[in-house]
């Protein structure tokens, strides 16, 4: 098995694993009412949330945040200026040193994301599934150092706070690698990621707990160096 450093989002989406959780609407301007409110008049647009997108800012970061939850936004990997504003934003927030140096990102299918993390290889063989041990929890993405690489689901658009959230973990490890900060292993890197993930849902809303099933048990488990 190759020397790989492989850090991961080891969690499992509270709604139904890897087929990303979806978000409740908001109230005032619901999906299914996208048609009618075209229709009302023909003279202007529709508006950004009627045509499915969210616009938002944060603090200390230039950027605007545009949750696009359209169907035809799934499966399409993070253009550059936002993996930026994400760097920007946890370098604001953490103690983290920006870089301009971008990670690759990847769509994957789960089944060898979650190879890769127990591994090193990338590979959906289920000669490899049935290598990693029992009990698990569903790896939904993570981050190759070798390669600089951001592997992401199949399916993933960075369409709402919670699917971005994902992104903004892995961000963290790409940027733990570019300041070449050392851990004791590798887990012992994640409690930072799931911090700035959890603070990153907060601005929302939302939380790890709510939305991955993560409390401060499983991440404290999820850090610890074993033998």
């Amino acid at each position: 098995m190759p020397a790989i450093r492989s850090f991961a989002c080891l969690f499992v989406l509270a709604a139904a694993g890897v087929a990303l959780a979806a978000e409740p609407p908001a109230p005032a301007t619901p999906r299914n009412r996208q048609a009618t409110a075209t229709s009302a008049s023909t003279s202007a647009p529709p508006t950004a949330a009627a045509a499915g997108l969210r616009q938002t800012r944060v603090a200390g970061v230039d950027y605007t945040f545009v949750f696009d939850a359209r169907p035809g936004a799934a499966g399409r990997r993070p253009a550059p200026d936002l993996l930026r504003a994400i760097g920007a934003w946890l370098a604001v927030s953490f103690d983290l040193k920006k870089s301009d140096a971008l990670p690759d990102v990847r769509l994957e299918s789960p089944a060898k994301i979650t190879n890769f993390r127990f591994t090193g290889l990338l590979s959906d063989d289920p000669r490899l599934t049935a290598r990693i041990p029992p009990g698990q929890r569903e790896v939904v993405a993570a981050y190759d150092e070798l390669s600089q690489t951001i592997l992401l689901p199949l399916g993933w658009s960075g369409g709402s706070p919670t699917e971005l959230s994902i992104l903004v973990h892995e961000m963290v490890h790409h940027l733990q690698h570019q300041a070449k900060m050392r851990f004791a292993c590798p887990a012992a890197s994640e409690s930072l990621a799931y911090s700035a993930q959890d603070k990153w849902l907060q601005l929302f809303g939302r939380s790890l707990a709510g939305d991955f099933e993560v409390d401060a048990f499983t991440i404290a488990a999820a850090s610890l160096c074993l033998p």
